[in-house]
C-alpha cells in the first residue's frame, strides 16, 4: 500500500500501481510520474465519525478495511489531507430566493475562502435552466466574483443544475491524470419545477461519477413542522435528497433559516477537511458493467463509522473487441 504526506501533491495512479506489493506505507516524491491508461484503482473518499458525530483523525491505512461485492479489498492508495479537491458550489438562483441570496452568496464565498492553492472551485446557478458562470478554476477571485454577479429569477431546474454539476467533473476526471476529490454542494429553497430531467437521471449519474453531494434544503417553516404533517411533493423531495446524499457519502442539512447557511458551509469545510482517500485494485476486475457495492470498515475502532459512496459501476467493453 502507498501512502502521501501531507503537502497537497498532485498524485498520479501511476504511482500507486508502482507500489502494489510493497509492505507497509511509502511515500511519494514530489516530482510524481504522469498516469497511464488502463489503471482501474477505484478511488473512495471517506468520512469517519465516532458515535456523537466527531470527526476521527490520526487513522492510517492499516486501520481500513475495504469490500467490494462483500469480497474484501487490499488497499493500493492511502492519503490524509494532501489529495487536491474539486468543489463545486451548486446555488438556486431562482425567484423565490431573492431575499435569502446575498447571505448565501456572503456563505458561499466564505467556503471558497477555505480553498487550498491546490484546490479548485465551479459555479453553477440554477433557475429556469442550468448555467456554468464559471468552469473549475483555482483562481479563488473568478470564483468569487462569479457568485456576486448571481441573481434571482424564474423556476428552479434542480434536477438539471446537479446534472450539469456532475457531468462537468466526469469532464474534469477524464482530463486529467491525477488522484483528485471531488464535492458538490447544493444549496436550494424549494422542489424541482423546471427540470426536463428527472432524479433518476440524477442518481445514475451520480453512481457513476464517485463525487460526494452536500445538500443544503432551505424548508423554511416547513422544516419546523414534523415530517408526517409535510405534504406529498415536500416529503418526496426530502427522501430524493437523502438518497442521493448518501449514495454518493455526502449529508443532508434541512435548515429553518437562511442565516443558518454560513455555520453548515463551515461545516461542510470542516468535514472536507477531515476526509481520508483510500483505493484499491479490485481483486476481481471485470468489464461487464455492473454496479459493485462498497463498503468501509474501521475494525480498530469499533465504534467508528467510515461513509462512502455506495459503490461504482464496473466498466463495460465495447462489442467486438
Amino acid at each position: 500500500m502507498i501512502h502521501v504526506s501531507p503537502s497537497c501533491r498532485m498524485l498520479s495512479a501511476l504511482v500507486v500501481v508502482a507500489a502494489l506489493g510493497v509492505r507497509g506505507p511509502a511515500r511519494v516524491d514530489a516530482q510524481s510520474p504522469t498516469f497511464k491508461a488502463g489503471v482501474d484503482l477505484v478511488p473512495l473518499t471517506v468520512t469517519v465519525t465516532d458515535p456523537s458525530g466527531q470527526y476521527v483523525t490520526g487513522l492510517t491505512g492499516h486501520d481500513f478495511t475495504v469490500f467490494e461485492n462483500g469480497v474484501e479489498q487490499p488497499l493500493s492508495f492511502f492519503a490524509v489531507d494532501d489529495v487536491p479537491l474539486d468543489l463545486a458550489l451548486v446555488l438556486d438562483t431562482s425567484g423565490s430566493m431573492g431575499t435569502d441570496l446575498p447571505l448565501v452568496q456572503s456563505a458561499a464565498t466564505g467556503l471558497v475562502r477555505k480553498l487550498r492553492v491546490c484546490d479548485r472551485g465551479a459555479v453553477i446557478e440554477v433557475k429556469n435552466f442550468a448555467g456554468i458562470p464559471q468552469p473549475f478554476t483555482s483562481d479563488r477571485s473568478l470564483i468569487e466574483r462569479a457568485i456576486a454577479g448571481l441573481s434571482t429569477s424564474g423556476q428552479t431546474a434542480l434536477y438539471d443544475g446537479l446534472y450539469v454539476a456532475l457531468k462537468e467533473f466526469e469532464r474534469e476526471r477524464r482530463a486529467t491524470t491525477h488522484v483528485r476529490r471531488q464535492a458538490l454542494v447544493l444549496l436550494s429553497d424549494g422542489l424541482d419545477t423546471k427540470s426536463l430531467l428527472t432524479f433518476e437521471d440524477v442518481m445514475e449519474l451520480a453512481r457513476r461519477a464517485g463525487v460526494n453531494i452536500y445538500i443544503v434544503a432551505l424548508r423554511g417553516e416547513i422544516a419546523r413542522l414534523p415530517r408526517s404533517q409535510w405534504d406529498d411533493a415536500t416529503f418526496q423531495a426530502a427522501y430524493t435528497m437523502g438518497a442521493l446524499a448518501r449514495e454518493s457519502g455526502g449529508r443532508t442539512f434541512f435548515p429553518e433559516f437562511a442565516w443558518e447557511v454560513p455555520a453548515i458551509y463551515t461545516a461542510i469545510a470542516q468535514e472536507l477537511a477531515s476526509q481520508y482517500e483510500l483505493g484499491y485494485m479490485p481483486v476481481r476486475p471485470g468489464s461487464d458493467g455492473t454496479f459493485r457495492r462498497v463498503a468501509v470498515r474501521v475494525p480498530s475502532r469499533t465504534n467508528a463509522l467510515a461513509r462512502t459512496r455506495s459503490g461504482y459501476y464496473a466498466p463495460r467493453l465495447a462489442k467486438g473487441w
